[in-house]
């Protein structure tokens, strides 16, 4: 088939299954990722005529015909995002915005990386996917808002903070992985990270004002300046890949470094229709190489793929928005929003197909798991309060006592630093937080955290002792789970903490309840002071065990909490005793 006669199909194909799937109240891209499908050469169409029309001799057998088209989509995609990013935006986001979306990609992460390596995926390939799984589509879920009327809801403001984080997360991936030193040496990855920073900083603080000076030469012409923006995307997209970095972020950057430019907007506008139809080539592109019969043949990664992309990311989201101080229905919203994996995360794929990190089979898995997903989230956005409903009656009670306990604390957090913080102004803006309908008293707080903390300490201890035995040499095969050791130890003893503190509170609450409970007060506090101070000391001497524990870290939050009493008994005994 001639390249025009292609490129022709193509364009009414992903017309006619965008059109449809515009009809159904659904993204385009999921039209056009289905145009790719029935059009490639592993299309089911294959064989089948009807009326006289063999489709075997429509479909485009060659993916490289559109290759072209699909390399200026996938760099004027990341050109747009760039050109919606802002350093000083990124600023603005707020502490906990960043704590919402490490704790979104670090719980999805896990969980991928987990189960990759069970069935068998090497180290480089899982953490790569578990990567990609992590992300959430930006256009997608703007374009599920629009469609199902959602988009001016109180969550957008934080649902939008966290795709930035996650768009310039994925970037940054994409300059990582494209290092050539990827096994080089033991120290690659802090030279493919330093590359990537650095270049960074040079597009920011140089280039851009070099940019900025070229495009005031051209701006008084709509036809110069788009030949000029294109210019711009594919230079730097080249000269990106010249110092180890990918085409991709080399158009990113283009775009970023524009974006604080007075142009940036008038770009925007005239660069859109090109952009609408070099991005749609990408989206079909990805589509022509989706094999549905080897995608069908290994189902357990195409299981795994929707378990970890809808099941775990719905659990992730939601939790991250229920802790940064949504209610229980609004998180539920947030979770399913979040629903649709990125395009992004095909980017990434893609280029650790090229550089021999995965199989060329899994991208068609991924790639299904994008439209599923998708789905899922278009019928799940209207559906809060039977989602909401849903889950309180499957979750056990003492877990929704615990989130509940869990959630007022890093509220209690929250607007401690807001009230302190110089990101005031921007997090003052965020959805109000309302305490939770159901509190616990101070007793059945105390019974609650106290169960916790044994457990908690349990689980910590266990995992301490499997690093610590990860230095003997008979134990070194617990270093393939290191990860997980880790996580579990750090994780765990940092709730431990939380739920030491909230009992401590609640102990001091019912003393300073009772009839004798100013005279006891400063003693309370000076006992919890003495058992904060043990908390640092073990964390301290933990550390010396086994510096890989990095419990180090663990010791500055008991050590503050023990400060804080200490000051607190102090100044009780001063005044007598008698009031906190």
């Amino acid at each position: 088939m001639e390249a025009a006669l292609a490129v022709g199909i193509s364009i009414t194909v992903i017309m006619l299954t965008s059109l449809l799937f515009d009809r159904l109240k659904l993204p385009n891209i999921l039209g056009v990722l289905f145009a790719g499908i029935l059009m490639g050469p592993y299309s089911p169409l294959a064989g089948v005529s009807l009326f006289g029309l063999d489709f075997g001799n429509i479909i485009i057998a060659d993916p490289s015909l559109v290759s072209v088209f699909a390399v200026m989509g996938s760099a004027l995609i990341l050109f747009g995002i760039g050109l919606e990013f802002s350093v000083i935006r990124l600023a603005q986001l707020g502490l906990f915005t960043f704590i919402a979306a490490a704790m979104k990609i670090g719980i999805v992460y896990l969980a991928a990386y987990a189960s990759l390596s069970i069935l068998g995926l090497g180290p480089q390939a899982s953490a790569l996917v578990a990567i990609a799984l992590s992300f959430s589509s930006t256009p997608i879920i703007i374009k599920l808002l629009e469609a199902s009327g959602k988009s001016r809801r109180a969550e957008m403001p934080f649902i939008m903070s966290i795709l930035i984080i996650e768009d310039l997360l994925a970037v940054f991936f994409l300059g990582l992985i494209a290092a050539p030193e990827g096994s080089a040496s033991e120290y690659s990855f802090a030279i493919s990270l330093l590359r990537v920073v650095l270049t960074f900083i040079f597009a920011y603080v140089v280039l851009s004002k070099l940019i900025n000076r070229f495009l005031a030469l051209v701006s008084h012409s709509d036809e110069l300046l788009i030949l000029s923006t294109v210019s711009l995307v594919l230079v730097i997209g080249y000269v990106s890949e010249g110092v180890g970095l990918s085409f991709s972020v080399g158009a990113f950057l283009a775009g970023s470094t524009i974006a604080g430019s007075e142009h940036s907007r008038k770009i925007e506008e005239i660069i859109k229709p090109f952009n609408s139809l070099f991005s749609a080539f990408f989206f079909f592109s990805i589509g022509l190489l989706v094999n549905a019969g080897a995608v069908l043949s290994n189902i357990p990664l195409l299981a795994l793929f929707l378990v970890i992309g809808m099941a775990v990311r719905f659990m992730a989201s939601g939790l991250s928005s229920y802790f940064i101080g949504f209610q229980g229905r609004n998180a539920c919203f947030c979770a399913a929003a979040f629903l649709p994996m990125s395009e992004l995360s095909l980017l990434l794929i893609s280029q650790g197909m090229a550089m021999g990190m995965v199989s060329p089979g899994l991208l068609g898995s991924f790639a299904t798991a994008i439209i599923a997903s998708s789905f899922l989230s278009a019928y799940l956005v209207n559906r809060e309060n039977e989602s909401y409903n849903a889950l309180q009656n499957f979750t056990p009670q003492i877990i929704i006592k615990n989130l509940r306990l869990l959630r007022s604390t890093i509220t209690g957090m929250r607007r401690a630093v807001s009230e302190t913080s110089r990101y005031y102004n921007v997090v003052d803006k965020l959805p109000s937080i309302s305490h939770p309908t159901e509190q616990l008293s101070a007793r059945e707080t105390l019974i609650l955290t106290s169960k916790n903390a044994v457990i908690l300490s349990f689980i910590s201890s266990v995992c301490f002792a499997a690093i610590y035995l990860m230095q003997v040499p008979d134990w070194n095969f617990l270093e393939e789970f290191f990860i997980f050791i880790f996580a579990g130890f750090f994780i765990s003893s940092a709730i431990f903490i939380v739920n030491v503190k909230s009992a401590s509170s609640a102990l001091l609450a019912m003393m300073l309840r009772s009839s004798s409970g100013g005279k006891y007060a400063a003693l309370g506090h000076l006992f919890c002071a003495i058992l904060f101070f043990c908390l640092s000391m073990v964390y301290l001497l933990a550390y010396n065990l086994a510096p890989a524990s990095l419990a180090i870290i663990l010791v500055l939050p008991p050590a503050v909490f023990f400060f804080r009493s200490f000051i607190s008994a102090a100044k009780l005994v001063y005044s007598g005793g008698m009031r906190l």
